[in-house]
């Protein structure tokens, strides 16, 4: 059960680590939908996650998978390489921003881009990091041309 902070509500900055970390298991694991709710199951039982947003935790790892292949072109949109060549945990951020951008409108991109930064330089190096940011500067010019503006 979610305990919230003292004025706070549920974090989604945990939902999102645990989001990335759950992703990356499972494209690990082959794509195994069987093996999401334990993957879940399992983020929701760290005790340094006690506060995050489970709710949003799901939507965003179910978001992510059952659009995987329209994330993937927006991605492939604003790049000059193959998906291939991206490293799992970095395409895994971006695939989780991009879905946010498109979704969840109520956030500001401002807030989707810095919180996928954050989670850049927790899981991987300062290259990376440049990379997720220019795509998605990118792309929430497009996706988001109005408030861009």
């Amino acid at each position: 059960m979610n305990k919230p902070l003292k004025g706070k509500g549920p974090n989604r900055h945990q939902a999102r680590e645990s989001a990335v970390e759950v992703l990356y298991a499972w494209q690990s694991g082959e794509c195994d939908d069987r093996a999401i709710l334990g993957l879940i199951a399992g983020r929701l039982e760290e005790e340094d996650r006690e506060q995050q947003d489970q709710e949003y935790l799901q939507a965003l790892v179910y978001g992510v998978r059952d659009n995987r292949e329209a994330l993937d072109e927006e991605i492939s949109s604003a790049i000059n390489r193959s998906l291939r060549s991206v490293a799992t945990l970095e395409l895994n951020i971006l695939r989780l921003a991009v879905w946010e951008l498109i979704n969840r409108l109520e956030i500001p991109y401002r807030v989707i881009i810095n919180e996928a930064l954050e989670l850049a330089r927790d899981y991987t190096d300062e290259p990376a990091r440049s990379f997720i940011n220019g795509v998605l500067d990118k792309l929430a010019k497009r996706l988001r041309a109005k408030e861009c503006k």
